[in-house]
């Protein structure tokens, strides 16, 4: 009678583990290690550490983190969480399932791919990592980074009951904002419930080739700064995916200053992937399509902010107090009275001079309204501020988004300024409608 083959002893599973460890902390040869508890204290360890120890324990263990698993991201984590603790074998049937409900998510499959190799024996796992090609390596580095972000994004969460500073005050006109971070390739997606700004989602997201802060056409880079979404875009479904937001790239400000370029958007990923490496756009921002096929049917295009930043400096909302000085808002009130006025004196004031952009702020046609004003043609019924955006460039500059109730027009106009402040002094650098 033939003897069954024996089932691989648990001590092997190590092996597993360890060779885990390439994707979610990017370690060295490990190889060959043993020991039970390795994978899980190095899964541990692999976040920053920080200096504020009360900070650090409010934050949650990857291992007991709480995960959406009905998302592809959250079934991909859990199998990290059932690796560190030993459960190798409900981790291979989580990774199983999800290559065959996403077979395009390349980080699962990588995933899947060292646990079969796992299986077979330990010179066969090295064999491979040592014959490995300098595209498959690159190619496996990009999805190690990638599992690190994601694993990051459960130990390293935003603090409870905080709020990125921009957004502390903004009214309830403002239904939704998003915020991107792109030290941690993470987007965040807030609402407005009625007592201010609440994180309803966040999500992983693929940035530029070239890193962050675009100057020009073809750098490969993503813009910093603060801009909105335009109008939905869906009928490029092959090159941007499930659904695609353009982002007003360059902003006015930008346009001031130099920056160029263009097709900055939000949008999903094209067909055959679920994802890509952390780096890997032209500029772009970009989400899985379950992921933005959710924020494009949820924001409101025109009048959603988006944040982007290299790193987003949380504060509590009980602390926070608005961006938004005193000085701002005399100058933004003395604008508000003598346009509904009609003040043309009042005004001219508050407009940099020579400006030459903008539907209402460049300097032929400000010249125009202006002498239509000081003749009582052009009156206005009401201004209603929808928001006031704070954005540290290379100098302070503020963005507000109004609606204008003219008697000359029974649809209300959406319409935007850019202020900047030189010399302790607020101006306006443009004021046109919003397109």
């Amino acid at each position: 009678m033939k003897r069954r083959p024996a089932r691989p002893k648990p001590a092997k599973h190590a092996l597993l583990r360890a060779i885990l460890l390439l994707a979610c902390v990017g370690g060295t040869a490990i190889v060959g290690l043993s020991g039970m508890n390795f994978l899980s204290s190095r899964v541990e360890a692999y976040a920053p550490q920080r200096a504020d120890t009360a900070a650090s324990a409010a934050q949650p263990s990857l291992l007991t983190a709480q995960l959406n698993t009905q998302t592809p991201e959250g079934q991909l984590i859990s199998a990290y969480q059932m690796l560190a603790k030993g459960e190798e074998s409900k981790a291979f049937e989580t990774i199983e399932h999800l290559v065959k409900r996403q077979p395009d998510f390349s980080l699962a499959q990588l995933v899947y791919s060292d646990l079969l190799l796992a299986r077979t024996s330990p010179e066969a796992a090295a064999q491979a990592l040592i014959g490995a090609t300098e595209e498959q390596r690159a190619r496996s580095e990009a999805l190690r980074q990638e599992a690190r972000l994601r694993l990051a994004a459960l130990v390293e969460r935003p603090p409870k009951d905080a709020l990125p500073k921009e957004l502390i005050g903004l009214p309830s006109t403002v239904q939704h904002a998003i915020v991107v971070d792109t030290h941690k390739a993470r987007l965040y997606l807030f609402q407005n419930r009625g007592q201010g700004m609440e994180l309803v989602k966040d999500s992983y997201v693929s940035l530029g080739k070239a890193g962050v802060s675009k100057q020009m056409e073809g750098d490969q880079r993503t813009p910093l700064g603060v801009y909105q979404v335009g109008m939905r875009r869906d009928e490029a479904a092959a090159r941007y995916g499930a659904a695609a937001l353009p982002l007003n790239y360059p902003n006015e400000y930008d346009r001031m200053v130099g920056r160029g370029g263009s097709s900055i958007w939000l949008h999903g990923e094209r067909a055959g992937s679920y994802a890509r490496g952390p780096q890997s756009t032209d500029g772009c921002i970009v989400l899985s399509n379950d992921d933005m096929q959710a924020l494009a049917d949820t924001v409101k295009a025109r009048e959603t902010p988006v944040l982007i930043f290299e790193q987003v400096d949380w504060v509590a909302k009980k602390d926070g107090k608005p961006l938004v000085d005193a000085q701002f808002e005399s100058a933004f009130s003395q604008w508000q009275e003598a346009r509904l006025k009609q003040d043309a004196k009042a005004l001219l004031p508050l407009y940099e001079p020579g400006l030459q952009r903008g539907s209402d702020s460049e300097a032929q046609r400000l010249a125009q309204n202006l002498a239509r004003m000081q003749a009582h043609e052009l009156p206005v019924q009401s201004l209603e501020r929808l928001s006031v955006l704070p954005s540290q460039d290379l100098e302070p500059v503020m963005i507000v988004t109004y609606r204008e109730l003219s008697a000359l027009n029974p649809t209300p106009a959406l319409k935007r300024q850019y202020w900047r402040q030189q010399e302790g002094r607020w101006r306006i650098i443009f004021d046109g409608v919003v397109s």
